[in-house]
């Protein structure tokens, strides 16, 4: 990031101080490259054309307190406290991170949640290149992936993924670049940049009070199941 001093000419011949900090760019949707720029003002202004002693004085003084902020915005971005680059870190191979997350999904989870991550690194290997370090991800590249999810990616029986599961995956995605950016091997947070898909309403299945009577009534082959059955529907279990 390049940090330094900009002035802007305002209506009233003042000039505006403020401090820059360049991020550096991207290619948007539409192709066209767009800078990023975020300015902290300083409420400090010059006189543009200074004629007194007085003005000069005090353009003097405007632009040494510029300057010393300059100077603490820079010391304060070595320190990191302005996302400083790891290099390192921006070099790791993004699948295997993302595999290393998987792997601690397992550990921790007794539910879906591990199949899912697992089903996501597995797309993800079709998608991305296997030696693709963290340097290389921009947000043209998540939208590539999400691009994948929405039109390419295919189940195992070759067929089209559904709502929920395009929803599943690229969430899983976001959620390794926001783990990444957390831990400095990403200075931007691609996952806020990208959309998720839309969630779609799940259809459950339930049975109304007569059929469940009509079940309580009927002949079964191993009683102990129907029992078992008829107590996962009154009291709630899956």
């Amino acid at each position: 990031m390049k940090i330094s001093l900009s002035q802007r000419k305002l209506k009233d011949e003042r000039i505006s101080l403020s401090i820059e900090f360049y991020r550096g760019s991207e290619i948007t949707e539409d192709g066209k490259r767009k800078h990023l720029r975020s300015f902290e003002n300083l409420d400090s202004y010059l006189i543009s054309d200074p004629k007194t002693a007085k003005e000069k004085k005090e353009n003097k003084e405007a632009l040494e307190f510029a300057e010393n902020v300059l100077a603490i915005r820079k010391a304060e971005y070595a320190q990191g406290r302005f996302e400083l680059k790891n290099t390192a870190k921006s070099r790791r191979v993004f699948l295997n991170y993302f595999a290393e997350l998987t792997e601690e999904k397992q550990k921790q989870d007794t539910s879906n949640n591990y199949g899912n991550w697992l089903s996501t690194l597995q797309h993800l290997k079709k998608i991305v290149p296997k030696n693709m370090t963290f340097d290389e991800i921009d947000e043209s590249y998540v939208k590539k992936v999400h691009r994948y999810f929405e039109k390419d990616a295919l189940t195992k029986s070759e067929l089209p993924l559904s709502q929920n599961s395009k929803y599943s995956y690229f969430n899983k995605f976001k959620a390794a670049l926001r783990s990444a950016f957390d831990n400095g091997y990403l200075t931007i947070n691609y996952a806020s940049k990208v959309k998720s898909f839309e969630q779609a309403e799940s259809q459950r299945e339930y049975l109304i009070f007569d059929e469940l009577q009509r079940l309580a009534k009927a002949e079964c082959k191993y009683p102990v199941l129907k029992k078992a059955f008829l107590f996962s529907c009154l009291s709630g279990l899956r």
